[in-house]
């Protein structure tokens, strides 16, 4: 995840000189494909260089929006086709175990779409739970409802989050060199803790017994 800042320690004209000349429409179209597999950190950069003036604060959201309606249905329906088969051969990926999985599967089962709204916003849980919910066979019309909602929340949140971020250093915008350097800092010590937080709590959430009782029928 932090290494999706790297960039933002490049002087800070190269990176407006590029963007400048990057074609809009292209970069709409990548922030709509890295939102299918990327989260906070893209919508965080994104956020900043809205405020910076480099490209529209609404425009760029509804890129995000987009992108993150598509990865919801593709995690979704990924789950849904291969459901621990996937984990099994790519869970190393998400750090999760097929144990830790089907606990999960289980958290689904039992909190709905409580559950898989929270999930949203804890890192290394966004992706796999939308995989889970497809493995259990979460009711589809009911997920279609609930990511929608969520979907709007957490993508505003975290682009105004990068923005505001923007805004507060916008003063020493001519500073080119110290600007970019407090960006990264901020940045990268917010994305740390966001990692540390999500990978605590969803180790607590896959941690459980796993004791299926009493579990609802969501389908």
């Amino acid at each position: 995840m932090v290494r999706a800042f790297a960039f933002l320690i490049m002087p800070s004209e190269h990176i407006a000189y590029s963007l400048l000349e990057f074609p809009h429409y292209l970069f709409y179209s990548l922030v709509v494909l890295l939102m299918i597999f990327l989260g906070e950190e893209t919508l965080l950069i994104i956020g900043a260089f809205s405020r910076l003036g480099y490209f529209d604060f609404w425009a760029v959201a509804l890129a995000a929006l987009i992108g993150t309606f598509i990865g919801d249905f593709f995690w979704f329906k990924v789950g849904a086709k291969y459901g621990e088969r996937f984990i099994v051969k790519y869970g190393h990926w998400f750090l999760i175990t097929p144990r830790r999985f089907e606990v999960l599967e289980k958290k689904v089962k039992r909190g709905g779409g409580l559950f898989i709204f929270f999930s949203k916003f804890i890192y290394n849980l966004n992706h796999i739970s939308l995989v889970a919910a497809g493995a259990v066979k979460f009711n589809f019309k009911k997920f279609i409802r609930i990511q929608i909602f969520v979907s709007i929340v957490w993508v505003l949140f975290f682009i105004s989050l990068g923005y505001f971020f923007a805004h507060n250093l916008a003063g020493i915008k001519h500073n080119v060199k110290l600007f970019a350097v407090l960006m990264s800092v901020i940045f990268v010590v917010f994305i740390l803790a966001d990692e540390l937080l999500g990978r605590i709590l969803a180790r607590k959430v896959t941690s459980g017994n796993g004791n299926g009782d009493g579990e609802e029928d969501h389908s």
